[in-house]
């Protein structure tokens, strides 16, 4: 069930794209480095159980899920999901996505998070699929599953299972209210993570999100594991994902995309990008 996909490049380290900065947390990587985080290989799944008594990391005042994911095997394609339990409460997820040197790359929030109604093995959930591409010179990447006080203040509405019956058997639906699971430090987190082998950078922000706007788009993860630079067929390679991506915003007369585009890709010491911008636009 992987509708709505977000698509971050993790072109050096990794690269902020599609998240919201509005609830960036405060995360300290040497006090990252040292949770107990859970493996998850490609064609995995894993259920998490969160209680409101866990507390792993100072700075998020949250129970915390915490995978360790591989970042050497391609593309990885994630589907997180919180799920309503008994119809009466859920834990309302967040999710940060930290480079292999821990440092905070990409944020998640609650509101990008779509319900999806129950089917079959699967019963009402908060879900979202991301779509991860790490650069070389990782070895895994990491995400931090958590809820914010803010989100602890609302409930998310559950259609009744009488609506939902009544619907499967072609009948008018009965005219009863919805129930209301509250949004609690209790939940179940369940994450599968699939991968393709690529060479390709893929996909920048969805049109559904916007890129962050009071600061430029920066990359993280430079100092990688092995302090290796990008070689120079990457470097091509991205070069060409980001004239390929400027090109077609400007024929879509999207310039604020292909803008955004020029600037993430100087931000990667990639001037070709900038060129084509003005080529394009002086044709206009």
């Amino acid at each position: 069930m992987k509708k709505w996909i977000s698509s971050t490049v993790l072109s050096v380290g990794l690269l902020c794209s599609a998240a919201s900065y509005a609830a960036q947390p405060h995360i300290n990587p040497q006090a990252a480095s040292k949770l107990t985080w859970q493996e998850i290989g490609l064609s995995q799944q894993q259920t998490t159980t969160l209680d409101a008594q866990q507390r792993n990391l100072s700075s998020i005042d949250s129970p915390i899920a915490a995978y360790r994911l591989p970042a050497n095997q391609g593309t990885l394609d994630i589907t997180i999901s919180s799920s309503v339990e008994d119809n009466e409460h859920i834990f309302v997820p967040n999710v940060a996505v930290l480079d292999a040197n821990f440092n905070l790359a990409a944020t998640y929030p609650a509101n990008t998070f779509q319900f999806q109604n129950e089917s079959g093995l699967q019963g009402n959930r908060l879900s979202k699929a991301l779509q991860l591409t790490p650069t070389p010179n990782q070895d895994y990447i990491y995400l931090l599953v958590y809820t914010t006080d803010d989100d602890l203040k609302g409930s998310t509405t559950v259609p009744h299972p009488a609506k939902l019956y009544a619907k499967a058997r072609g009948n008018q639906p009965p005219a009863i209210d919805d129930l209301q699971a509250k949004h609690s430090l209790n939940g179940k987190i369940h994450i599968e993570v699939d991968g393709k082998q690529s060479t390709q950078f893929i996909g920048l922000a969805m049109p559904e999100f916007k890129t962050k706007s009071a600061v430029e788009p920066q990359a993280v993860g430079r100092n990688t594991k092995t302090e290796k630079p990008l070689t120079k067929p990457v470097e091509q390679e991205t070069e060409q994902y980001f004239n390929n991506a400027i090109r077609n915003a400007i024929k879509n007369n999207d310039v604020n995309r292909a803008m955004n585009l020029v600037n993430e890709a100087e931000q990667l010491g990639l001037g070709s990008p900038r060129k084509t911008f003005i080529g394009l636009v002086s044709q206009k």
